[in-house]
């Protein structure tokens, strides 16, 4: 396993407390959503070099919003 690296973040409040909720809603911990968001992020990075669009999409497949990360 690599070695982790450590790093120092400032969050405004209304930030922070988003990734407080969504910490306590997951289970996961604050780093822990940090590094979701990160993976997700990379995953938007990689399509949008492809020119493809990514979407939440219904059970059937119907996209109800698309994805957009600037």
């Amino acid at each position: 396993m690599a070695e982790k690296k450590r790093l120092t973040l400032d969050f405004d409040p209304k930030a922070y407390e988003i990734l407080s909720n969504l910490s306590a809603e997951s289970g996961k911990t604050l780093a822990g959503v940090i590094r979701s968001a990160v993976a997700l992020y990379a995953i938007t990075q990689e399509e949008e070099k492809k020119h493809n669009r990514l979407a939440v999409v219904d059970a059937e497949g119907r996209p109800l919003k698309e994805i957009i990360i600037t």
